[in-house]
C-alpha cells in the first residue's frame, strides 16, 4: 500500500536538494543511496544517469524520471498549503520531475513490503534532461533490458498518457555586421543587432499549427553604445511532431535572417542541430493500453495527449524501447507559481503501481 506521508517526506527531501541541470551530483549521490537501500542494484555512469533493477517475473520493464530541474534556480523551499505543495514562491518547485522520481521510489517500496509480484524493475534516473535530454542521450542505451516501459514526467489530470512528442531543431545563428563609430560615422557601419532584430520580427514565431512552435530563446551582442555591433549570436528552436512542418519552420526562419542581412549588407552563418526526434503511440500501444486499464479499474479517467515537449520517452524510442509517459499532477511547472497537489502525486503512485502489479 502507498504510504503518503513517506511519499511526501521523500519529495520535499528531493526538491530540496539543488539541482539544475549540470550541476546534480548531490541528488545522483543521494538517489543512489536510496536505491541501493531498497536493494537495487544501482549502476552510476560518469555523467551521473542512474540504472537500478530489482528481479522479478517476465519481461524487464522500465520506469525512468531525471533528476535534475529546469533553470538556475536553487535553496528551494517547500511549503504546504491546504494539501498542496508549492516553493516559497521565489523559485520553481522542483516537482518537474522530482515528482516522478519520488513516485518510482515509494512504488519500490511498497511492492517490496506488499510482497506483490511484479516484473523485473529497471529504473532510469536521468540527469541533464531539461536541457535537450542530454542525459538520455549519453546514457549507453545497449546497457538497458527493458524495450517497454514508463516516463513519470508529464502534467494533466492522473491518467493522463502522452502519446506522441515533436521532434525539435536547435538553431545557433551568428550575425555579422560591420563595426564603426555610432557617434561620428555610423552610416559606415553594418548593425548586427538591427539585422537579428528585423528576422526575428519578420519571421513566424510562437503557436505555429496545432503540431507546431517556434522560439527564439537567447540573443547576445555588442560591446558598447559607441560602437556599432558587428557580431550577434542568437540561439532558438522549432518544434513540431511533423518533420515536413518542422523543415518548413526551419527553412521560414533561415531565410527572415538571410533576408534581412542581405537588405542591410550583413552576413549570416547558421547551425541547425535535431536535438530528438518524434514518436507516435496509438491507444492500441501494448503500453498505452495497459496504462489505460490500469487507469480505468481505479476509477481514473484516461486522458490521452500530444504533447509539445521532449522527454525521455522521445531519447529511447530511437532505441526501440517504447515508453508512455504519465502525469504525476504536476502544474505550472518552471514557474515560481509550480505546484502539486498531495491527492494527484498520491493517486499518480497509486496509478504506477497498479500499471507495474500488472505487467
Amino acid at each position: 500500500m502507498i504510504n503518503q506521508s513517506r511519499l511526501i517526506q521523500t519529495f520535499l527531501d528531493l526538491v530540496a536538494i539543488d539541482s539544475p541541470s549540470g550541476h546534480e551530483a548531490a541528488i545522483s549521490q543521494d538517489l543512489a543511496r536510496r536505491l541501493a537501500a531498497l536493494g537495487g542494484a544501482v549502476e552510476s555512469d560518469e555523467h551521473g544517469n542512474l540504472i537500478a533493477r530489482w528481479p522479478g517475473q517476465g519481461g524487464w520493464l522500465m520506469l525512468s524520471a531525471h533528476m535534475d530541474t529546469a533553470g538556475a534556480d536553487t535553496g528551494i523551499k517547500p511549503q504546504i498549503r491546504d494539501g498542496v505543495i508549492y516553493s516559497d514562491g521565489t523559485t520553481i518547485l522542483g516537482g518537474d520531475d522530482k515528482s516522478g522520481v519520488a513516485a518510482i521510489l515509494e512504488v519500490i517500496q511498497s511492492l517490496q513490503e506488499d510482497g506483490a509480484p511484479h516484473p523485473p524493475l529497471e529504473v532510469v534516473i536521468s540527469v541533464s534532461e531539461e536541457v535537450g535530454l542530454a542525459g538520455a542521450k549519453l546514457l549507453d542505451k545497449s546497457k538497458l533490458l527493458a524495450c517497454r516501459g514508463y516516463v513519470l514526467d508529464s502534467g494533466g489530470p492522473i491518467g493522463t498518457v502522452v502519446i506522441s512528442a515533436p521532434s525539435q531543431d536547435s538553431l545557433r545563428i551568428t550575425v555579422f555586421g560591420k563595426k564603426a563609430h555610432a557617434g561620428s560615422e555610423p552610416e559606415k557601419g553594418v548593425n548586427a543587432i538591427r539585422v537579428a532584430a528585423e528576422a526575428i520580427a519578420a519571421m513566424p514565431l510562437g503557436r505555429i499549427d496545432a503540431e507546431t512552435t517556434a522560439n527564439i530563446g537567447v540573443i547576445e551582442g555588442g560591446t558598447a553604445t559607441n560602437i556599432v555591433p558587428d557580431e550577434v549570436h542568437i540561439r532558438g528552436e522549432a518544434r513540431s511532431r511533423d518533420n515536413d512542418k518542422l523543415a518548413a519552420q526551419v527553412v521560414a526562419m533561415a531565410a527572415a535572417f538571410q533576408d534581412a542581412a542581405e537588405r542591410n549588407g550583413g552576413r549570416v552563418e547558421f547551425k541547425i542541430t535535431r536535438s530528438y526526434n518524434t514518436y507516435r503511440l496509438t491507444e492500441d500501444t501494448p503500453v498505452v493500453a495497459h496504462a489505460i486499464a490500469a487507469a480505468r479499474r481505479l476509477g481514473f479517467a484516461p486522458v490521452l495527449k500530444a504533447s509539445g515537449g521532449g522527454a525521455d520517452a522521445n531519447i529511447y524510442a530511437e532505441h526501440d524501447i517504447t515508453c508512455a509517459v504519465i502525469s504525476t499532477g504536476m502544474v505550472e511547472v518552471h514557474t515560481p507559481h509550480e505546484h502539486i497537489a498531495i491527492a494527484d502525486m498520491v493517486d499518480a503512485t497509486r496509478l504506477l503501481a497498479e500499471i507495474v502489479m500488472t505487467s
